[in-house]
């Protein structure tokens, strides 16, 4: 990618206090120094519960957070097969190539240090180690993409709204939309519904906002790099960790570009304003009527 950084960044705290997980309890954030190799990260806030990662922050949930150490035992390893995970995010200030992330991976399973010095991992192998990935949220307030990575497919598979992504429009998400007015805050489910054989069915997404008429909704229960989601299955019965950051790009119309045509965004000027804010965080069992067959 043809990423620009940003100059003058704050000091980060490596451990900037805790969040509230419903139905999970207590997590620690562990705040990263090193967005990627021999680049230096943005700080990430945390006020009372809610999350802002500053522009090339980037968080992780965990179990406890020691200054001055990275260790992947201390990270969360949330088991996510058959259960919802919500929260509520603001994603106002983020223009076109401006990336407000919450996501999955499989760090506290990885023993390898990364050139990031903290275990990070992802399909996509920025710190130089590849694991698994659901992005649940790859956002600003013109474009949505949730997204199934397994360790070895950095493209992945993507439905939201942006890029060839369109299973939603702008007359439903973006700044005015009916359904989520990305001018302000909205709710974020996402569903990993048990099917056959104990395999994950589908990941299920719901956007919803406060005081409108219509939410936004998609399923993706088919990836051809992981037929019946056998992989995907394991690990997220193993459990991952929820990362949150916030990057930008110049060339991030894969996200959030026309596409065929009818794409939110010409071209990334990347006005990122303030960071984008992630809080609420629960966790739910899904209801017997949810699962599938």
């Amino acid at each position: 990618c043809a990423e620009v950084r940003g100059q003058g960044l704050g000091p980060v705290d490596q451990c900037p206090g805790s969040v509230n997980v419903m139905g999970a309890g207590t997590a620690a954030l562990v705040a990263t120094k090193i967005n990627m190799p021999n680049v230096p990260a943005g700080p990430v806030k945390n006020v009372d519960g809610v999350v802002m990662p500053e522009m090339w922050g980037r968080a992780y949930l965990a179990d406890q957070c020691t200054d001055g150490t990275y260790d992947h035992n201390q990270y969360v390893g949330i088991p996510l097969l058959g259960k919802k995970f919500i929260y509520t995010t603001d994603v106002s200030q983020a223009g076109c190539g401006c990336n407000a992330a919450l996501y999955l991976v499989s760090m506290k399973q990885n023993s390898e240090v990364s050139g990031c010095e903290d275990y990070y991992c992802d399909a996509n192998s920025v710190c130089g180690v590849r694991c698994d990935e659901i992005d649940i949220q790859e956002a600003n307030k013109f474009a949505w993409h949730s997204a199934l990575h397994r360790y070895d497919d950095g493209n992945g598979l993507a439905q939201g709204f942006g890029g060839w992504a369109r299973d939603m429009t702008s007359a439903e998400y973006g700044p005015g939309a009916e359904c989520i007015d990305t001018n302000s805050p909205f709710k974020v489910e996402v569903s990993f519904p048990v099917g056959n054989a104990g395999r994950l069915a589908s990941m299920d997404v719901r956007l919803s906002q406060h005081g409108k008429p219509c939410d936004v909704s998609f399923r993706m229960d088919s990836y051809s790099h992981d037929a019946g989601f056998e992989h995907l299955s394991q690990s997220l019965a193993a459990g991952m960790t929820p990362v949150i950051s916030y990057w930008k790009a110049s060339d991030m119309l894969w996200l959030d570009g026309p596409g065929a045509g009818g794409g939110p965004c010409q071209q990334d000027d990347m006005a990122c304003g303030t960071a984008p804010s992630f809080s609420g965080f629960a966790i739910e069992d899904l209801e017997a009527s949810t699962l599938y067959p």
